[in-house]
């Protein structure tokens, strides 16, 4: 009996991820989410769903998050406070690397970092430099905490 593979299943297969319960289950998060999360939110959010999950502890996340990280499902943020967060990346493998380099926004009243949509412009480098990684991050207030 042949069993068909998830949309999720595919993806991580893609990547070169097997996907056990809990990496299909930390993916399907990330990819929801609007903003960042720390590791922590991502067990909370876990530990609440599933009170019975005794087998996954901080490492297992951790784990997961970095594999997702080393392959560039998600990336990393440092918004100033101190706390590591991670977002779902735009594009994955090798081609983030270059194409994902983009600004976030950390909102001074909710607290929440979030993936700003437009890249950064090529060219902003003098000759002879490459980008490996950017970190830039702005703060104010949301769209969310104006309306309010």
């Amino acid at each position: 009996m042949i069993v068909e593979m998830t949309k999720t299943e595919k993806i991580l297969s893609e990547y070169g991820i097997i996907p056990t319960e809990m990496r299909l289950n930390i993916y399907k998060y990330l990819k929801r989410k609007r903003f960042a999360v720390s590791l922590s939110d991502i067990y909370n959010s876990f530990l609440k769903k599933s009170k019975s999950n005794k087998t996954a502890n901080k490492t297992t996340f951790f784990r997961v998050v970095n594999i997702f990280l080393e392959k560039g499902i998600v990336h990393q943020i440092n918004n100033g406070t101190g706390i590591t967060k991670f977002a779902f990346s735009r594009v994955g493998n090798e081609d983030r690397k270059a194409t994902d380099l983009h600004m976030h926004f950390y909102c001074t009243n909710c607290e929440e970092t979030s993936c700003l949509p437009n890249s950064l412009p090529t060219g902003y480098l003098p000759k002879g430099y490459k980008t490996n990684e950017v970190n830039l991050i702005l703060k104010g207030i949301c769209k969310k905490c104006i309306m309010k």
